[in-house]
């Protein structure tokens, strides 16, 4: 039994530092609608709500929930558009034409990026769907906080929007998967030789 527990803890280290990879790679390769996904709820109540309360401590809970998700749902605007300032001063090099080809819908030149791309493709969609269905839960949830425990129909109305936003963001993301992936399955993809 001693072993078994000497083996695992000598492993645990490794498992951590590929869970840290596995992130920083996920944030390097990531779109605005996913990070706002991961990022939203977190902000909303680690920094929002704090922040809401310190300057408006009249608001009831649910006004304050309501007024701090309001307050943070800049993360994904923002972060879209830090990635199209900023984009190629990321530190992942491969990632830099993976997200150019997908941005684009062409192929790209260089056979390693060209082999690599089904399996971004595939994780894009992936994290697209996942992110998509996170954020429209969480404006859900939103919207029926605001109907239904703050009788305030300005801020279902905002949220709302922001998921129809979302959703047709993930839309434009998800169609341009699909037409590159496409591209990729034809018998001689444009840019291979």
């Amino acid at each position: 039994m001693d072993v078994d527990n000497e083996e695992r803890r000598a492993g645990a280290p490794a498992v951590a530092a590929g869970r840290r990879e596995r992130w920083g790679r996920f944030v390097e390769r990531a779109t605005g609608l996913q990070l706002m996904a991961v990022y939203w709820v977190p902000m909303t109540v680690f920094l929002g709500l704090p922040v809401r309360w310190l300057f408006d401590r009249q608001d009831s809970l649910v006004e304050a929930v309501l007024g701090a998700a309001l307050n943070t749902v800049w993360i994904g605007p923002s972060i879209s558009l830090v990635q199209r300032v900023v984009g190629e001063a990321r530190q992942d090099p491969a990632g830099i034409a993976l997200r150019q080809a997908l941005r684009t819908g062409t192929v790209p030149e260089d056979a390693a990026v060209r082999a690599e791309l089904p399996n971004y493709l595939a994780g894009q969609w992936r994290a697209t769907w996942a992110a998509l269905l996170l954020v429209l839960g969480v404006c859900l949830g939103l919207v029926l906080l605001a109907l239904l425990a703050a009788d305030n129909e300005g801020f279902a109305v905002i949220f709302g929007l922001v998921a129809a936003v979302s959703g047709t963001v993930a839309a434009l993301t998800l169609t341009r998967i699909r037409r590159l992936a496409a591209l990729l399955a034809a018998p001689n993809p444009p840019g291979t030789p």
